[in-house]
């Protein structure tokens, strides 16, 4: 179409057709290469939207808050919980991630804690979402250790070693959601599941010793069942409890071995 008049005809044809169409468009002169350009307007979901949902977390803006970023306004919105209610402790539910940046040395809980005189602790799973923030329980702080600490001191729990420990290659760490058992000796033992003492317990860490229990492949330590003697005789002593650790206080279940005779 190198006539100008020819373009002009299939320009009117275009823009008549168009007016027919419920949708704005807009159309402008042949560019030199030949071509047709116009807009539309867009009345209807695209593929993209009919095939797929906001992200729950993001809301479709493709990030997401820092752990850090959450823990600090956690703080804010723990020393408001602080000034509306009268009772001595409170059960917060975060994201494990969250915890751990609250607990940290650093975060500023400490000094929140003595400004208040109150008492903070925390649960969840990975299952929360990172800017999970719930204020669970409230009580006397007796009461609210007891449901978010994990372990009592003298307690026998079943773990699973997870990894050595950062600082003493003898020792081992234990993980139950967020929550830390440090185990003395358990170094060696690193993917198998002994049975542990607690003989420490704090908000987010414990230190435990380690008793003996059940390897990876389910057999029993001679330290946990049936030892022998030094005559190579079983010992007719009956086997202890086992429990295994699991976060949530009261509300945590443990498998229990009852007493058998030989």
């Amino acid at each position: 179409m190198a006539r100008a008049s020819n373009r002009d005809k299939v320009l009117k044809v275009m823009r008549k057709a168009l007016d027919a169409d419920k949708s704005k468009s807009y159309v402008v002169e042949v560019s030199p290469l030949g071509l047709v350009e116009m807009t539309r307007q867009n009345v209807t979901d695209g593929v993209r939207e009919i095939l797929t949902e906001l992200c729950p977390t993001c809301h479709g803006e493709g990030v997401v808050l820092s752990a850090e970023t959450v823990a600090l306004d956690g703080l804010r919105k723990m020393r408001e919980i602080s000034a509306e209610k009268g009772d001595e402790a409170f059960l917060i539910r975060v994201n494990p991630k969250v915890a751990a940046a609250l607990t940290d040395a650093d975060s500023g809980l400490t000094e929140l804690e003595e400004e208040t005189g109150k008492r903070f602790h925390f649960e969840g799973g990975d299952a929360n979402a990172i800017e999970t923030f719930e204020l669970v329980e409230s009580g006397t702080r007796a009461a609210i250790e007891e449901r978010a600490l994990p372990f009592k001191v003298g307690e026998e729990v079943l773990v699973k070693i997870d990894e050595p420990h950062m600082y003493n290659a003898d020792d081992a760490v234990a993980r139950i959601d967020s929550y830390i058992v440090s185990v003395t000796g358990g170094g060696p033992y690193v993917g198998e599941r002994k049975l542990v003492r607690i003989e420490e317990v704090e908000r987010a860490a414990a230190i435990a010793s380690l008793l003996g229990g059940e390897s990876a492949n389910g057999q029993a330590d001679a330290s946990s069942n049936g030892a022998s003697n030094g005559d190579g005789l079983e010992s007719d002593a009956p086997s202890r409890k086992r429990s295994r650790g699991r976060r949530g206080g009261r509300g945590r279940s443990r498998a229990k071995q009852g007493s058998s005779d030989e």
